[in-house]
């Protein structure tokens, strides 16, 4: 077990949601956090830069599959990718939780294409995300363009409490009434206030410094959702 990084790599694949083609990222898997070294922190190093030399893609992909089933034909599967939404300047990601970023759903490969077009699981199966349903899921805007949908933000914080040395633990519910538990990183120990994280995404408020107090880290490994 153990919770894995995947990294967003430079490749760009080109899905199909409800009719809009764009270009999503391409996410591989890395290491579990427990395992990681000197020479294998510097590879996620390196992807980092890499991915953050170009522009950050709306969705992303992992190169994983899963076989699901399909539709309503009993005992017929295919290979499928999980999407999920992605931030502006995120590089990577862990599959705990998926670090409050949103599924969108499962990517399938059009047969004889170089695209994929995205499906939902819904009553246990994939279904084809048609432009109406990707209107309902709000995947796709007014103009069809494809919508951003990264993590959500923090509209309220209950408490902020010493966790352990050198960190500190939030009580905050998001704006998709999500209410969850957040690690926050201290220099020194000293608390936050709780009006500090409102209106920051859970990514924003990693760290906390209070010489500095809007110092953040875009890295995703110190959030801790509740399974």
């Amino acid at each position: 077990m153990g919770v894995n990084l995947y990294l967003l790599d430079r490749r760009r694949v080109r899905l199909n949601i409800g009719g809009t083609i764009e270009d999503v990222g391409m996410l591989r898997r890395s290491w579990k956090l427990t395992e990681f070294d000197q020479e294998r922190t510097k590879e996620r190093e390196k992807a980092a830069i890499d991915a953050s030399g170009m522009p950050s893609p709306k969705a992303a992909m992992l190169a994983d599959i899963e076989e699901l089933p399909v539709g309503s034909r009993a005992g017929f599967e295919l290979s499928a990718h999980l999407v999920i939404g992605w931030d502006d300047g995120r590089t990577e990601v862990t599959d705990w939780g998926w670090d409050y970023l949103p599924v969108l759903g499962y990517a399938i490969r059009a047969h004889d294409t170089d695209f994929y077009v995205l499906h939902e699981l819904r009553d246990g199966a994939l279904h084809w995300v048609d432009a109406e349903r990707a209107g309902q899921l709000r995947l796709i805007d007014c103009s069809a363009s494809i919508v951003r949908l990264g993590q959500p933000l923090i509209i309220e914080c209950r408490s902020v409490r010493l966790y352990i040395d050198g960190y500190a633990q939030a009580d905050c519910t998001f704006d998709n009434h999500r209410r969850e538990m957040l690690l926050i990183m201290l220099e020194n120990n000293a608390l936050p206030d709780p009006s500090w994280l409102v209106g920051k995404r859970p990514m924003d408020v990693e760290r906390f410094s209070a010489l500095r107090p809007d110092d953040s880290t875009t890295s995703s490994n110190l959030q801790m959702p509740q399974q």
